[in-house]
Parts: structure tokens; sequence; C-alpha cells
């Protein structure tokens, strides 16, 4: 029965993470890029937006993958409260991969954008260039890649 409702804790826990990954994800990344305010780019359907956006969403949920494996219960050894130990366990785990997530992508998109010093690339997706920002949701999606076995490593 513990196991039980530790699964539906964690499906519940893993529904509500993704929610409020994606949100904290943009509204993070929305603050490291002053030249450009994506919530008002995403109103006037500026698609170059949405695709880093998107990208980014993406991004954040393999990095965050590795926190929400779900953690087995063994009911016959250990107290009571090991349930809510473990959904604890898993919570700060996620907010760990959140803070990782966005740093990394970040770091590795600012990286990226002074590598390619001529482009403006903020400037360039506030103007709808799809182009850009299909590489540029290249580089978060091979970020995430990258860096979720590194925090797969860091959890275990």
């Amino acid at each position: 029965m513990a196991q039980l409702f530790l699964s539906g804790a964690q499906f519940v826990i893993s529904v509500i993470t993704a929610a409020l990954a994606a949100y904290l994800s943009i509204w993070l990344f929305d603050r490291t890029t002053r030249d450009i305010d994506e919530w008002n780019e995403l109103r006037k359907g500026n698609v170059a937006v949405g695709i880093v956006l998107g990208a980014l969403i993406v991004g954040v949920g393999i990095v965050l993958r590795p926190a929400l494996i779900p953690a087995a219960l063994n009911t016959d050894v250990g107290p009571a409260n090991i349930v809510a130990y473990r959904l604890l366990i898993q919570g700060l785990q996620l907010l760990v991969g959140l803070l990782l997530s966005v740093v990394a992508i970040g770091l590795s998109v600012w990286i990226f954008t002074r590598l390619t010093g001529s482009i403006d690339e903020w400037a360039e997706i506030g103007r709808g260039n799809v182009a850009i920002a299909i590489v540029l949701a290249g580089v978060i999606i091979t970020t995430a890649l990258i860096s979720s076995t590194v925090l797969d490593s860091i959890l275990a």
C-alpha cells in the first residue's frame, strides 16, 4: 500500500513539477535576457521567441528527468515515515535540478552568443529570425542532453 501511495504522490509531483519548471525556467531565462521581453514577444506571435522558449522547456525537462526517476520503497524495512522522507528528498533533487538546468543552459547560451560575436542573436530573435532561433534551440537542447548526465551523477 505504501508503494502505491508513493507512486501516486510521485506522479502528482511530476505533473506539478513539469508545469512549475516550464514557467520558472522561462521566468528565470527572461531575467537573464535584458534586451528582449519574451512574454511580450510571445503575445505578438514571434515564432522565433517561441522556438527558443520551447527548446528551453524541453531542455529543462531533459535535465530534470534524472531527478524524477521514481524512488523504490522497501516496505519490509524502515520507519513508517519513509514515504514522506523519500518525497522530501525528491523535492530537493528537483529544486537542485531546476537551478542547475537553468544555470547550465543560460551559461551555455551566453558563451555561444559571445563566440559568435558578429551576430546579435537576441536582436535577431526579437525581429523574428527563425534560423537564429533554431540554432539557439539546438544549443539549448544539446546543453540539456549533456548536462543531464552530470545531474544524474550528482543525484546518484
